[in-house]
């Protein structure tokens, strides 16, 4: 039921993206694929994902390793000349056991920013990326929920390569920097790497299926959790 609820959630989230977009796209231009110039014409590329994820969380006395599923969508409206804007939600849920009993946790994640990608040769692109972050962890144990809400953001490169007309590998690697919200302590600050790589292959002029991995590491001063995920999807580009 939950997985239910959370599956319909995506799917409002991903046609509230799709909808002015795809509005957008047919007024302004039309996308020819994964080998589109999106340098030189308005484009929108939108993707919906499940799989599952694994994680690891220290504290520095203890650790869990609670694993689950995620699901999301994210969507990147280009305007010519590389320029994008762009937005990611992403909710995952996952469990462990410890001290003899489960432990639940829970996380929506919105990210929202732009950035620019650029061809370097025909089938090549590179570029850059800053997003806004929101992130709310929500843990339960011994029947208790904790509710824990962080505001930061992520800045790193992207790349781009379409070995066919049909086949496209694409990936960003960044660095992400969250607070925890209402706390005035600098080392409850968490950083990291946040990593993602995929592969993409057309199906139709403007679907694909692809598979994809995303490894995030986050680190205090007394913490750290690293966070990975397999998951595959489809993808629109109009």
């Amino acid at each position: 039921m939950t997985m239910s609820k959370n599956l319909n959630k995506v799917l409002i989230s991903m046609a509230v993206v799709i909808a002015p977009l795809s509005t957008y796209a047919d007024g302004r231009g039309h996308g020819r694929g994964n080998n589109d110039d999106s340098y030189g014409n308005p484009t929108v590329d939108v993707s919906a994902f499940a799989g599952a994820n694994f994680q690891t969380i220290d504290d520095g006395f203890d650790s869990t390793n609670p694993d689950g599923y995620d699901l999301g969508v994210r969507g990147k409206i280009f305007f010519g000349h590389g320029l994008f804007l762009g937005g990611e939600y992403t909710y995952a849920n996952a469990d462990d056991q410890f001290a003899g009993d489960k432990v639940k946790y829970k996380l929506d994640e919105f990210r929202l920013g732009g950035g620019l990608l650029m061809p370097i040769a025909p089938e090549f692109k590179l570029g850059g990326y800053a997003h806004y972050v929101n992130q709310q962890v929500d843990t339960t144990y011994l029947g208790d929920t904790t509710n824990g809400k962080a505001t930061g953001y992520d800045v790193g490169g992207l790349i781009e390569f379409n070995p066919s007309r049909r086949a496209q590998i694409y990936g960003r690697l960044g660095y992400i920097s969250l607070e925890p919200e209402n706390n005035n302590n600098d080392s409850a600050r968490a950083d990291g790497v946040d990593l993602l790589v995929g592969l993409s292959y057309k199906i139709t002029r403007e679907t694909s299926l692809f598979g994809e991995y995303r490894y995030t590491n986050l680190q205090d001063d007394f913490s750290e959790s690293d966070y990975s995920s397999v998951r595959g999807g489809v993808r629109f580009q109009f």
